[in-house]
């Protein structure tokens, strides 16, 4: 890689992403998400673990609550067991860490996908993206508790560009886009900086796209719906939250069960294992390592002065672009922001990077790197045009971390999981994970999807056949760690 950094700052990187993640930190950043914690699930767990179980789901976010609900759903009331297993509380981790945005990825990235994968698959990932959405927006709106708590809407997400290679690029995606995903037609608007200036009261260098969106409060909801099952099921699903799955090994010696998930509180024999770790999925999965990886990222919760008004049933907002590398300080701004407004507080949560090169690919989220909170808690103010002159009133009410999980081609990893991956033998472990950030789009179909294949039915006609994680797939040049870093940090360092 052809950049200013140096050899011993990329090393160092590399080894980052080759090492353990180790489990989920004890004591993370608070997430303003999580709070206040749902009153009977967030520790939910058992007097005492159950000597076996079929399912055995290791992760309690979005991912592992789709694989749960399509296993429970798709499956005869007495014939299987669930059991899901969780670090800390649960979906305390990404889901319960995010940006709370339903965005569709694909648009401005259009273009990279058809060249990368080609028409079919790039639309074929446009309409997973989609039906993802939509599943998410038809969760949050199946009974009016739900829909109360999630604060789910559909709004116009507003991205401001802030240099003229990346707004030309993502008008190009965003032309392709409504060119091959013909349902799409017509939903894009672009606006000049001037425009943009004018009706929405929002700077950028270079221009804007329009498309259309939707923001909910993630943590609610996935925590009621696993109430909902728990209620549903209460003979057939078991969740186990603060007990970490330190290891996983193979006894064949039992037929049915062989498996063995070391917690602890206890061992547990499981029939399959179902793994929605995301970003810590190299734990268990030695043979992932460098393969998926952690990313650290950074959200906050900000109360903006009252001039600025309530836009939350209406507006979202991204920034794309004006990434930059400082040698001397080692501080990478990744140049993508994304933000949303809670229509009933007014509170907007607003996440970013601008942080150490040397603090990116780490699965530490006790921590916010001093870049980082400097930089969230005075992005707000620089990227409108008016509301925010009196800034006596902003108030940064919380600022965390959240980790990741990234992959080399930036595409998940679903389906199961090949010997190499494991480093064990036994050939019925399953993976949904690597979201790239972009999870709220990808997560609860691709969970669906490994539960689905599991029960053996059919996935072909909504996942993409380069999700499918294979030996080939993870042997590619595509899922180095040397790509993946060139496309983050591409035009930046």
């Amino acid at each position: 890689m052809d950049t200013p950094v140096s050899s011993a700052v990329m090393e160092e990187l590399y080894a980052q992403a080759l090492a353990d993640p180790q489990l989920p930190r004890a004591n993370p950043t608070t997430a303003f998400w999580q709070l206040p914690p749902h009153p009977s699930m967030s520790e939910k767990q058992s007097v005492k673990l159950l000597a076996t179980t079929d399912y055995a789901i290791i992760g309690s976010g979005v991912t592992g609550c789709s694989m749960a609900k399509t296993l429970l759903d798709n499956t005869p009331s007495a014939s299987s067991s669930v059991t899901v297993f969780e670090a800390r509380k649960l979906t305390s981790g990404a889901t319960g860490r995010n940006g709370g945005l339903l965005t569709n990825f694909v648009p401005g990235h259009f273009k990279h996908l058809m060249d990368r994968f080609g028409q079919e698959q790039a639309v074929k990932i446009a309409r997973f993206a989609n039906r993802t959405l939509e599943k998410m927006h038809a969760l949050a709106n199946s009974s009016e508790e739900f829909k109360e708590a999630s604060v789910v809407r559909r709004t116009l997400d507003v991205i401001a560009f802030d240099d003229d290679q990346s707004f030309n690029d993502e008008k190009e995606g965003f032309r392709l886009y409504e060119e091959y995903v013909t349902e799409e037609a017509g939903k894009t608007q672009i606006l000049t900086a001037e425009e943009l200036a004018t009706k929405y009261n929002v700077k950028a260098n270079s221009g804007a796209i329009l498309f259309p969106n939707g923001a909910f409060w993630p943590y609610r909801l996935i925590t009621r719906i696993w109430a909902q099952l728990q209620e549903q099921y209460a003979s057939r699903l078991s969740i186990e939250t603060n007990t970490p799955v330190s290891e996983v090994s193979y006894d064949p010696s039992n037929a049915t069960h062989p498996y063995l998930l070391t917690t602890p509180r206890g061992v547990v024999r499981a029939s399959k294992i179902l793994h929605a770790t995301n970003g810590y999925s190299g734990h268990l999965l030695s043979g992932l390592r460098g393969k998926i990886y952690p990313l650290r990222g950074t959200m906050s919760t900000q109360k903006p002065p009252a001039a600025f008004g309530n836009h939350g049933r209406a507006l979202t907002w991204s920034r794309v672009g004006g990434g930059s590398f400082d040698m001397a300080t080692g501080v990478v701004e990744l140049g993508l922001y994304y933000s949303n407004q809670n229509p009933d507080s007014g509170d907007i949560f607003i996440g970013g990077e601008k942080t150490k090169l040397n603090e990116v690919f780490i699965s530490d989220d006790s921590v916010v790197g001093a870049p980082c909170e400097e930089n969230i808690r005075t992005k707000l103010p620089k990227c409108y045009t008016k509301g925010w002159e009196d800034v006596s009133e902003h108030e940064v009410k919380k600022v965390w971390s959240g980790i990741m999980g990234f992959t080399g081609d930036r595409l998940p990893l679903v389906g199961k999981l090949p010997a190499e991956a494991t480093n064990r033998d036994g050939g019925d472990e399953w993976i949904a994970a690597g979201f790239n950030g972009y999870g709220m789009p990808l997560c609860w179909s691709s969970g669906e999807a490994v539960a689905k294949m599991i029960l053996g039915q059919e996935v072909d006609d909504f996942l993409p056949e380069s999700f499918v994680i294979t030996e080939e797939r993870l042997g590619s040049k595509s899922m180095s760690f040397e790509t993946a870093i060139n496309g983050l940090l591409s035009g930046y360092v």
